[in-house]
C-alpha cells in the first residue's frame, strides 16, 4: 500500500495580511520594536504564482541593521506558512 507524505497547505493571504503579520513578528526581535512596515511583492516565476518577498522595509526609529536580519530569519519561515492571493 502506498502513502502519500502529507501535503502542507499553506494559508491564502493577501498583500496587506501578510504585510502586517511580518510586522507584528519584526516587532518582536531586539532593536525592531519601532518598526513600521515591509512591502510584500510577487515573484515573478511562473512555477508558483504564490511566490513572494519583501521588497523593503520602513526601520522606523528601529535598528536598520537588526530589522534586515531579523527579516532573513522571518521571511522564509513565512513564505512557506503563507500563499500571496489576489482578491479582486
Amino acid at each position: 500500500m502506498h502513502q502519500s507524505q502529507p501535503n502542507v497547505e499553506k494559508s491564502a493571504k493577501t498583500k496587506e495580511e501578510i504585510q502586517r503579520l511580518i510586522v507584528a513578528e519584526l516587532q518582536t526581535f531586539a532593536d525592531c520594536e519601532d518598526a513600521l512596515g515591509v512591502i510584500v511583492v510577487p515573484i515573478v516565476d511562473h512555477s508558483d504564482a504564490t511566490a513572494w518577498t519583501v521588497a523593503r522595509f520602513n526601520a522606523g526609529y528601529s535598528d536598520g541593521e537588526a530589522c534586515c536580519h531579523a527579516l532573513q530569519h522571518i521571511v522564509p519561515i513565512f513564505q512557506r506558512a503563507y500563499a500571496l492571493v489576489q482578491k479582486h
